[in-house]
């Protein structure tokens, strides 16, 4: 379980295909503290096991149902990608509740770049439009935010300057893929009103 605060933006040094699918080796500092093999890490939002550490790197290895589901497909060296540590019990609760299991992906459509702030539309497609509720909360590449608006067709993401300066969407451009992890909550609640 994670809360979608990103602890830091890691690098993709090394990806290797096997009969599994692919092995990654991620050059990383901050959640290299305290990290150990088997724990669970958020890579720009999909759940992964750590298999390897080293000095300054982890490895994790993704499977043909991760890669097919997910913007890994895309991941090469020198990719940038978000990391946060699974939750503690101790830990407070600064986003929202997040899995890790990537729901789909979806294109950036647009960017419009203030100072140092900046807002970012999306394609809202069906598999997800139920969920898209303004001021509500999404996940996506591993990070907590608010849509700011709902439009028929795409939706609005706003993000301070603080949020674009410690994840991977500094370099974020238009027409690339993003990992979409739908609230939790949104996806119990409409099931169980589907149930009815």
């Amino acid at each position: 379980m994670f809360t979608g605060i990103v602890e830091e933006v890691g690098e993709i040094i090394d990806l290797n295909e096997n009969e599994d699918g692919f092995k990654v080796s991620i050059k990383a500092q901050t959640v290299l503290n305290d990290l150990n093999i088997n724990d669970s890490i958020s890579c720009s939002g999909v759940c992964l096991t750590v298999v390897e550490i080293d000095n300054n790197t982890f490895n994790v290895q993704l499977v043909n149902e991760t890669i097919k589901r997910t913007s890994a497909k895309s991941w090469s060296p020198k990719t940038k990608v978000n990391l946060e540590r699974s939750l503690l019990p101790s830990t407070r609760l600064g986003g929202h509740f997040v899995q890790g299991h990537v729901d789909t992906t979806i294109k950036l459509i647009n960017i419009e770049r203030q100072k140092d702030s900046a807002e970012f539309t999306f394609e809202k497609i069906t598999s997800i439009s139920d969920f898209i509720v303004e001021k509500g909360s999404i996940c996506l590449d591993g990070i907590s935010l608010t849509i700011a608006k709902s439009n028929k067709n795409n939706f609005k993401i706003a993000l301070i300057p603080h949020t674009l300066e410690v994840t991977n969407w500094k370099y974020i451009e238009i027409g690339d893929m993003v990992n979409v992890e739908i609230d939790m909550m949104a996806k119990y609640i409409k099931n169980f009103m589907d149930l009815r």
